[in-house]
């Protein structure tokens, strides 16, 4: 018996999932959690062999919870589903270790194949999905580079982040001129609104390199 976690506050989602996992007699819900927390205490408590998880949570992010069930509670496999077909979620789920990434547009037949697929130690990745991914002009920001482009976010001056940072101004500009060249941008403004627009900052960094 397959033992299913899943995770999303979009009731018609949960609703429509949770009704034909229900009727699976392969697979049995251990719990329908809506937040990270209820995840996370639903890890905590149950043996759990996949986690179908939404990306964005009400108290944080699905790739969070990935991230740190891969410490916590290495057996339990990932399929991440989103409403957003952004390639830097993809890149994320994969180089934090998910075992698959769809749309919530997949047909719900297609989502229960994969859960076995996964349970079986397979993957179960949307292909478009990952060539967009393999195409994208960023990886992986390292930590300094969040730091820079949070305070850039917030509308502070380059003066402002090195004082924010103790970094001198020059290694500022050093950061922002790699981050335009990654992203193929010429000026603050246009990073800024790449990086907001893409949820950048949405993906947390890996603990595992």
């Amino acid at each position: 018996m397959i033992q299913v976690l899943l995770v999303d506050d979009h009731p018609l989602i949960t609703e429509r999932l949770e009704s034909r996992l229900r009727a699976e007699t392969d697979m049995q819900i251990v719990s329908a959690a809506v937040s990270k927390g209820d995840a996370e205490q639903a890890l905590a408590n149950n043996r759990v062999d996949v986690v179908i998880c939404d990306i964005r949570l009400p108290d944080g992010s699905g790739l969070e919870l990935l991230d740190e069930a891969r410490a916590n509670h290495p057996a339990a496999r990932f399929l991440m589903l989103s409403s957003f077909d952004t390639p830097q979620y993809v890149d994320a789920a994969q180089r934090l270790g998910a075992a698959g990434f769809l749309l919530k547009t997949t047909p719900t037949e297609e989502i229960l194949a994969s859960v076995r697929r996964i349970a079986a130690g397979g993957t179960a990745f949307d292909l478009n999905l990952v060539r967009a991914g393999a195409q994208a002009p960023w990886r992986q920001l390292t930590p300094r580079d969040r730091d820079v482009l949070a305070a850039l976010l917030q509308g502070r001056s380059n003066d402002e982040i090195a004082s924010d940072l103790h970094i001198s101004r020059k290694t500022v500009e050093a950061h922002l001129s790699r981050l335009f060249a990654r992203s193929g941008v010429l000026s603050r403004t246009e990073l800024a609104v790449r990086a907001e627009r893409e949820r950048w900052l949405d993906m947390p960094p890996s603990r595992h390199r």
